[in-house]
């Protein structure tokens, strides 16, 4: 599973950005491999007490640094083994449809994740599906309006 790291830099002007020091960088990261890990288990791998790390890790929360605790189901337990990243490409006479296509893709069970980006595409989304003749029903159904100019598929091997 891949993982987010923190940023360590903050823009200038910005005051939105939370001030954050190097305990507060290592909390995050470790707290981004495992959410659960107890504050004892923090504090031995960031070298500050049980104590001062819970109370870093509340600050964190109540000041939206870490906007929610969430669980990530594997998707093999329902028998999706098979994982694809779309590069979708709009029309670009439409971009009424970028709202839409967004909300409809939120509806889609098989989009895991769905981004809106610049470039050269438009969409990048992450499909989770069972196998590739799953995956060929997902794109007879989706990716035959009009509005789309092309999609890319790219099956994930690891």
């Amino acid at each position: 599973m891949f993982v987010c790291r923190v940023l360590h830099h903050h823009e200038p002007g910005n005051r939105n950005v939370a001030e954050l020091d190097k305990f507060d960088y290592r909390l995050l990261e470790l707290l981004q491999e495992n959410s659960r890990m107890t504050g004892n288990e923090l504090a031995d791998k960031v070298g500050l007490s049980s104590a001062a790390c819970l109370r870093r890790v509340q600050r964190l929360r109540e000041t939206g640094v870490i906007e929610r605790d969430v669980a990530v189901v594997s998707p093999k337990v329902f028998g999706k083994r098979m994982m694809v990243i779309v590069l979708l490409t709009m029309e670009r006479d439409r971009p009424d449809r970028y709202i839409l296509m967004r909300e409809e893709f939120a509806k889609m069970p098989e989009v895991v994740q769905c981004h809106h980006v610049t470039g050269a595409h438009d969409f990048v989304l992450r499909i989770q599906v069972s196998d590739m003749e799953e995956y060929s029903a997902f794109v007879e159904r989706v990716f035959h309006e009009p509005y789309i100019k092309r999609y890319e598929s790219l099956a994930v091997l690891g």
